[in-house]
């Protein structure tokens, strides 16, 4: 019977971003998942810039489908701007 198990992992990374005075200005939130499994590969990656409140200014989402030999078969980029109220 063949191995149909399925991996999956997550990994995020946060930098603030400081003005020249050390105030706080905004935050970059780089989001990484990958699912794995004998067929190939999925990637979800999601990059948000947040403002010194939290609100997200801009998300930019990449999902990417690898196949089994790790060759890139599909990828779709989806950029998302915040409206001014």
């Amino acid at each position: 019977m063949p191995d149909d198990s399925i991996e999956i992992g997550e990994s995020v990374d946060i930098e603030v971003v400081f003005d020249d005075e050390g105030d706080v200005v905004g935050a970059v939130v780089d989001d990484v998942i990958v699912a794995t499994g004998p067929g190939g590969s999925i990637v979800d990656e999601t990059v948000d810039i947040l403002d010194d409140q939290g609100n997200v200014l801009i998300e930019d989402e990449t999902v990417s489908v690898f196949d089994e030999d790790a060759n890139l078969i599909a990828q779709e980029e989806t950029v998302a701007v915040a409206l001014d109220d």
